[in-house]
């Protein structure tokens, strides 16, 4: 499966500036993905990409296109009515005197300023590169935010009180939901106050004809690797990933299992936080 690119959008009213810009930044990658560019002619359709396109990376904006202030109409509109802090927007403009550097990064929220008769080759591939880096790691924190706060409330969810069944439901689709898995499993095996035992497998999963039996598959196989359930590491599995899973006070042991997802060490550390 191809990687996603990182979308840069283009914003001039000058068509060879696209053409000079994407020439300059041919062959851009950050941690192994190519960049995508998007184009608008002007403030009007810069909003309009923004809205369509949420997880555009970086912004390139003129200043002057339809109006003296076009960009900078563009620039307020897109952090204060659409709320995207995310995209980082570099500033470009060939009348720097109409928009004073200082002044205008302190009052629009812009990550760059860049006066087009000043701009070199080098100059646009690293003031792409740095936008690129920083938007990676504003979004690695909102992820990181969004799992603790799931986690948080998945664990807030969990009453002693609840049927088992109820409270494994939360946690596997706590697990799925971080993970992105289409397909997961938990297994559980614990015991009562006079160590009878009791065993619970749940799955999580588009229905079909035969996903009893892919469950059925799924936990032959891990139970036969970790020995009855048991397993003190993350498993790597041909198709899947199998995390420890384990209530307090060694009253349960089991996994969860996910399945054909590529994980990220942010997703990872949620997991292995959650089990």
């Amino acid at each position: 499966m191809a990687k996603p690119k990182y979308k840069i959008l283009i914003v001039d009213d000058e068509e060879d500036i696209h053409s000079v810009t994407k020439l300059g930044l041919r062959g851009l990658k950050y941690k192994g993905k190519r960049c995508e560019f998007l184009s608008a002619m002007n403030g009007k359709e810069a909003v309009i990409m923004v809205q369509d396109n949420p997880d555009i990376a970086v912004m390139l904006l003129d200043v002057v296109m339809e109006s003296d202030d076009a960009g900078l109409a563009a620039c307020r509109c897109i952090r204060e009515e659409l709320g995207n802090n995310f995209v980082r927007i570099i500033l470009r403009t060939g009348q720097p005197g109409m928009s004073p550097e200082k002044e205008t990064i302190d009052d629009y929220d812009i990550d760059g300023y860049m006066s087009k008769t000043e701009i070199t080759s080098n100059r646009l591939y690293s003031s792409i590169r740095t936008g690129l880096k920083a938007w990676n790691e504003l979004m690695d924190l909102e992820r990181h935010k969004s799992s603790l706060s799931l986690i948080h409330d998945c664990a807030m969810s969990v009453h002693s009180f609840d049927p088992m069944e109820s409270s494994l439901d939360r946690i596997l689709e706590a697990a799925a939901t971080i993970s992105g898995a289409r397909m997961a499993v938990l297994s559980l095996e614990t015991f009562d106050e006079s160590e009878v035992p009791s065993g619970y497998v749940m799955h999580l999963a588009p229905q079909d004809d035969d996903i009893k039996e892919r469950v059925a598959y799924i936990t032959r196989g891990i139970n036969q690797r970790t020995g009855r359930g048991q397993t003190a590491d993350t498993l790597a599995m041909e198709n899947g990933v199998v995390f420890p899973f384990a209530l307090h006070r060694e009253l349960g042991h089991g996994w969860i299992y996910l399945e054909s997802v590529e994980m990220d060490e942010l997703q990872m550390q949620a997991l292995a936080l959650l089990c």
